[in-house]
């Protein structure tokens, strides 16, 4: 059976869209930022943290862990993204139990999108304020797929969601060139260049993960050494 669909809680704009879903939108676009880029043998999540309110997702929280080759980053508010994490993590640990392996990059995908789109559905809960990339090397590929606020996803070579992200995206459609990424070094270069494209970064804002044979994020001198390099 189909979820029971109780919008007492929601309201809808002119155009037929939901409000809540509109407002959730606005909130992952005006905070943090987040950029992925699948290099040759690896995923590359770069963000930046830009906001400056206790919800808003700092760059030390807005890239977790969700099995051991795949990750997702949040832009948007870190209350939302937590139970979104834990919720997730939890669904990957049953398919693991069950199947003895980890589950493809669009079926964790899929986790997370179900989860959200419950979120729009029932009187007294709003959308998730959120808009994700989900990345990982567990499929035969590297692979990132871009989820927005209201559910949708896309499979991208590079992607960003977040503040900037239209402008990021400009800099991403014209330069991205998986030949010239091949290595990890190539690629997390490449990441913080579309993040400067805006603007600049520093190690403290920063948060830089690779997903390879393992999930690895770097360290702070680590981030300051590629940032370096990519200026």
């Amino acid at each position: 059976m189909h979820p029971a669909r109780d919008f007492g809680f929601n309201e809808f704009s002119a155009d037929g869209s939901l409000k809540q879903v509109n407002y959730a939108s606005k909130a992952a676009e005006n905070n943090n930022t987040v950029v992925g880029i699948v290099g040759k043998n690896c995923v590359v999540l770069v963000t930046k943290g830009w906001a400056v309110d206790a919800l808003a997702v700092s760059s030390s929280t807005s890239t977790f862990p969700l099995d051991e080759k795949i990750a997702a980053a949040f832009a948007g508010l870190s209350g939302d993204a937590r139970p979104l994490v834990n919720g997730t993590q939890a669904k990957i640990a049953q398919k693991r139990f069950e199947f003895g392996e980890a589950p493809s990059l669009n079926t964790v995908a899929n986790m997370l999108t179900e989860r959200m789109q419950e979120a729009t559905m029932h009187y007294g809960s709003r959308p998730f304020g959120v808009s994700i990339l989900v990345g990982g090397t567990s499929d035969p590929e590297p692979k990132l797929i871009q989820i927005q606020t209201n559910g949708d996803t896309s499979t991208v070579k590079a992607g960003v969601v977040g503040k900037n992200a239209a402008e990021i995206q400009t800099f991403l459609e014209n330069n991205y060139n998986v030949d010239t990424l091949e290595t990890e070094e190539d690629t997390v270069k490449f990441g913080i260049k579309a993040i400067l494209s805006t603007g600049f970064l520093t190690a403290n804002e920063a948060e830089i993960t690779v997903l390879r044979d393992n999930y690895k994020q770097y360290s702070k001198p680590e981030k300051q050494t590629a940032i370096e390099n990519a200026i």
